[in-house]
């Protein structure tokens, strides 16, 4: 049983580094989320701003109105276009994480099942020994009854 221990030593450190694994993957995910809800709301202003844009067209507004219209637009797009690069690397990072998880978590499994069959192993040895001690003591109350 000394040797389950040396398992039993490797499952936990691989469960803590899966567990490591799986809160640097949550950050991940809330990173992604900021950048994503940050763009979505970028995406929403633009928008709003294209539509006001097209309106004041319709009606004919001043320039200034529309100029400044274009030139907020003009503000945006770098903005947005920013915000597309830090969402995809959050994704990219955040489907890196995932992938570690996975693999640790596939790694602490190898090792439950090594552990799990040596379990078994020792068992059907006890179980052996077990038997066999009880044939040597059957055979002995029977020689013992023979012998008088």
């Amino acid at each position: 049983m000394k040797q389950l221990g040396g398992y039993e030593k490797i499952r936990l450190l691989k469960d803590n580094q899966k567990k490591e694994i799986q809160l640097m993957y949550q950050e991940a995910a809330g990173q992604f989320e900021q950048h994503a809800t940050n763009l979505y709301d970028l995406l929403k202003k633009k928008e709003k701003i294209e539509e006001s844009y097209k309106q004041s067209l319709a009606d004919r507004s001043q320039v200034e109105t529309l100029q400044s219209y274009h030139q907020y637009l003009d503000f945006l797009t770098p903005s947005i276009l920013n915000t597309q690069q830090k969402v995809e690397k959050a994704r990219n990072k955040m489907n890196e994480l995932q992938d570690r998880v996975t693999e640790q978590y596939i790694e602490v499994k190898k090792i439950e099942k090594i552990i799990d069959k040596k379990q078994s192993e020792y068992n059907q040895f006890e179980k052996r020994k077990d038997l066999m001690f009880m044939d040597e003591l059957s055979i002995r109350k029977y020689s013992e009854s023979k012998d008088r």
